[in-house]
């Protein structure tokens, strides 16, 4: 019989045999891609996987095939391995071999521990996950994963070697896959030769195809149990991430067992796992990364469990591609990892934390001190170097024992941390020595002495407050010692904790339950301040206060009004300079009761006969502080009837910096004060934050040009300039204006030619006693 075919316009008559062996030279090698295919997938999992992975003869115990992981592990090339005795690994005999399988068998275990020989000679503990698999020869083996449990909490430096071990596995792993693919390439054309040769005779040609089909059946159910039997996500997806097929471990991480996922993407699936939504959809943006980056790409993924903690994967995902570059599949594996993302998170804390306080340590203290010196230089703000030992805490851990020590301790810790800002650190030195870093402090040097100095108390007071313990009443105490940096000379992190330490030995020496600085003229400073401010608190009731009164003149001469100025006259250290004790008064909280006093006596002036006879307007500075205080207005309406005084000649003086701080409620405060009469005036006017905006909005009377303009003025242009632009603004805006700092009659005669002002300064008469200025008005 000869069936017909046609050849362009011609018939050819071809025997039906013919026909039959073309049909077989198709079929068979397709049948056997299918087989290559399979192949390549399993010797990639095989022989890729960084797990240990060996196949052994169940009978005679032979290696039969062993990974390039194994190889690695053990030390013999892969040659080697492949005709050794899996006994010749095992460091027991076979009777102990027998008995530790008869434990796991008594245990339910699937898995057995044993005491593997490296080439090396070396012993390490492993254990072995075996299953029993068909080869395509129908050999029968025991398919065999081992994991290295010697050290189960790795150190830093061997989890360094490690994953430096797996970046290098990862790259040999995939150059040998290369070298694999081309290999198979070339085993795959070689076939196909073999296949037209074997296609002329028929019954060879079935006889092929059903082994073919049989050894396809094998490879499936190899793959599956070596898939299955993997304690790691495996997962392969389609080019539109669609789930294809994933391992048992997979399934059961999701939840997804008993549930059909083949087809489904991650957001599809999860409708069937709220829980894990975000995780799906974690995979989902991953995979897409590794599609558009078009290679091997590999992350930690963080995954959620039902009933516990989150878990750590290590998640390779490799995107295979089309001929024609569109998206063919993708493989997912990933590893959990958590144990030894614990072990290193444990070994960070144990490198950079003390274990009793849970305090940074001395080497991270460091590194962090080293920073704030490289962050001030650049700054040039200063910063602060605390060394805090507690007294005589050795008498007492010896008197008392350890126990109470340790608590001691860690309530000292806990007392330091709760006394500072954010951004400091407190470090525990040794036994009961803690170092404090304040990293931003003023670009003032004075200024930062203050404030290192104010916390390095109100540690000291912190840590003499009574501990209870039980009924037990344990009196602490604490000297510190303190230094700033960075320092006239370069000093790095160590020097500036001897500084520190040095002058916390100062301390202990001055009596203890002190606190000192390294410094000496900076510590003279400190006790200087510290004297003053226990001075202060006592002069106003010690009537070392006074009033004093600097006129006001218009330009011809005639006195208008006066500014009301506060001065210290000390039985010890005689006339004080405002510039001296006004910043402490304002930093201890004195100025409230110091501001309170001058208002009193200046509302007290206007009602002088001689005052109100010439109608003088009286002026009172008003600190930030005082302004700001919930009561002030209240205590200014107090101080007003307690006095009588008319508050239509009273203006109250103001700075800049005050009113631009919080503006909503300095408006509130000036429009109350408004109502009653009182008038506002902005002091050192063009110094701070001018702004046309605020000015705008404020209830204000008058503006006061700073002494620092007026004294270069008629001979500076820019100075010259700087008063104009002041005197065009008060004239749109409607305010008067005060020049302070008047000493030549140059300078009065500069601003008397610019228009009608009120002049201030030496020229027309320095800051006077009320009575001497009372006088002068006749």
């Amino acid at each position: 019989m000869f069936h017909r075919v046609v050849l362009g316009r011609r018939r050819v008559r071809l025997p039906r045999f013919l026909l039959l062996l073309l049909g077989l030279l198709v079929l068979v090698p397709a049948s056997m891609a299918v087989v290559m295919a399979r192949n390549d997938l399993l010797s990639t999992l095989f022989h890729r996987h960084t797990a240990v992975m060996l196949f052994v003869d169940a009978d005679t115990g032979e290696i039969v095939d062993a990974n390039q992981a194994a190889s690695d592990f053990y030390g013999y090339p892969p040659t080697v391995l492949r005709r050794m005795n899996i006994q010749e690994l095992n460091a027991l005999e076979p009777e102990a071999v027998a008995t530790e399988r008869r434990q796991a068998l008594s245990e339910a275990r699937n898995y057995f521990i044993f005491p593997h020989r490296l080439a090396s000679g070396a012993l390490r503990t492993v254990e072995v996950y075996s299953s029993p698999v068909t080869l395509e020869s129908g050999r029968q083996v025991l398919f065999s994963i081992i994991h290295d449990v010697t050290n189960r909490a790795l150190s830093s430096e061997e989890q360094l070697l490690y994953q430096q071990r797996l970046e290098q596995a990862v790259s040999t792993h995939t150059g040998h896959m290369e070298e694999a693919r081309q290999r198979e390439r070339n085993l795959f054309i070689a076939s196909l030769v073999g296949a037209v040769a074997v296609i002329l005779v028929l019954a060879a040609s079935v006889f092929r195809r059903s082994r073919a089909e049989l050894a396809l059946a094998h490879r499936e159910e190899q793959l599956s149990t070596l898939i299955d039997a993997m304690p790691d996500i495996v997962c392969f997806k389609d080019g539109q991430g669609r789930w294809q097929r994933a391992n048992t471990f997979d399934l059961r991480l999701f939840g997804l067992e008993g549930v059909d996922y083949r087809g489904k993407t991650d957001m599809e699936l999860a409708r069937y796992q709220d829980f894990y939504r975000e995780a799906f959809m974690g995979c989902e943006a991953s995979d897409e990364a590794a599609w558009q980056a078009g290679y091997m790409s590999r992350a930690e993924e963080v995954i959620p469990i039902q009933g516990g903690s989150a878990k750590v994967f290590d998640i390779i995902k490799v995107p295979l591609f089309n001929p024609d570059g569109s998206r063919k599949g993708l493989v997912v594996v990933g590893r959990d990892i958590t144990e030894r993302k614990h072990a290193e998170a444990e070994a960070e804390r144990l490198a950079y934390f003390d274990s009793l306080t849970s305090l940074p340590n001395r080497r991270l203290f460091l590194d962090r001190l080293g920073t704030a010196l490289s962050a001030a230089q650049h700054s040039r703000r200063y910063g602060a170097v605390l060394f805090v030992d507690l007294d005589d805490f050795n008498t007492l851990n010896d008197a008392q024992g350890h126990e109470v020590g340790d608590l001691v301790l860690q309530e000292a810790a806990r007392r330091i941390r709760s006394v500072l800002e954010e951004m400091d650190t407190v470090a525990r030195f040794a036994s009961d020595e803690y170092v404090v870093l304040l990293p931003e402090l003023s670009a003032l040097e004075h200024v930062a002495v203050d404030q290192a100095m104010a916390m390095g108390e109100r540690i000291r007071l912190a840590m003499a407050e009574p501990l209870q313990l039980g009924q037990q009443e344990i009196s602490l105490g604490a000297s510190v010692g303190i230094t700033l940096f960075p320092t006239p000379t370069p000093a790095g992190a160590k020097d500036l904790i001897k500084f520190a330490d040095t002058a916390m030995h100062q301390a202990k020496m001055a009596g203890r339950n002190q606190v000192r600085f390294f410094e000496v003229d900076m510590q003279a400073r400190v006790e200087a301040r510290f004297a003053m401010e226990g001075d202060l608190r006592l002069a106003l009731g010690r009537s070392q206060m006074q009033v004093y009164i600097q006129p006001q003149v218009d330009q011809g001469g005639q006195v208008r009004g006066g500014e009301a100025l506060l001065r210290w006259q000390h039985p010890e250290r005689g006339q004080v300079s405002p510039t001296s004790f006004i910043p402490v008064a304002e930093e201890t909280g004195v100025i409230l009761a110091l501001g309170d006093w001058v208002l009193e006596e200046a509302c007290r002036l206007l009602n002088d006969p001689r005052v109100q006879e010439q109608n003088l307007r009286i002026s009172v500075n008003v600190s930030p502080r005082q302004f700001h205080r919930s009561d002030f207005v209240a205590r200014v309406r107090q101080i007003l009837s307690l006095t009588g005084a008319d508050p239509g000649y009273l203006t109250l003086e103001v700075t800049e910096g005050l009113v631009i701080d919080n503006v909503h409620q300095t408006v509130a405060t000036m429009g109350e004060l408004r109502a009653l009469g009182i008038h506002f005036s902005i002091d050192d006017f063009g110094t701070g934050y001018s702004s046309l905006s605020y000015l705008k909005r404020l209830p204000l009377n008058e503006l006061k040009i700073d002494k620092s303009f007026v004294q270069d003025a008629p001979a500076n242009p820019s100075d010259a300039a700087l008063v104009d632009v002041i005197l065009s603004v008060a004239r749109h805006l409607k305010l008067k204006v005060v020049a302070e700092g008047v000493e030549t009659p140059a300078q009065a005669a500069f601003l008397t030619a610019r228009g009608e002002m009120l002049l201030q300064g030496y020229l027309f008469g320095r800051p006077m006693p009320m009575e001497a200025f009372l006088a002068q008005l006749g």
